[in-house]
């Protein structure tokens, strides 16, 4: 049998991966349009650089703590952290992609 940790490690493995990918293709790539609430009047080198990288951030979390949970076991408070941690730096994707903090002129 394989353990469950295993398996749930797999999927926030996976899940990191695919949020990884996003935000890969929202910063590097610079397709702000990817966002769900990118506003267009933003400029979308702004949006790419804060919201991808903070998607990106976000990425890198899941991903760590998929690794920790495949080596340690579940812990709740891991996950409860990772869960508080996924929702502010989701909340704050979507200020970005909304222009929050743009200033109209961004140099980049």
């Amino acid at each position: 049998m394989v353990d469950a940790n295993i398996i749930s490690g797999t999927v926030w493995l996976l899940c990191g991966l695919a949020i990884l990918y996003l935000g890969y293709l929202i910063a590097i790539r610079g397709r702000a349009d990817l966002h769900a609430n990118y506003d267009e009047s933003v400029d979308p080198a702004y949006v790419s650089r804060w919201a991808g990288g903070t998607a990106l951030f976000m990425g890198l979390l899941v991903v760590a703590y998929a690794i920790r949970e495949m080596i340690y076991g579940f812990q709740p408070y891991a996950l409860g952290g990772l869960l508080v941690a996924l929702l502010v730096l989701s909340y704050l994707t979507k200020l970005f992609a909304r222009g929050v903090g743009y200033r109209g002129e961004y140099d980049g």
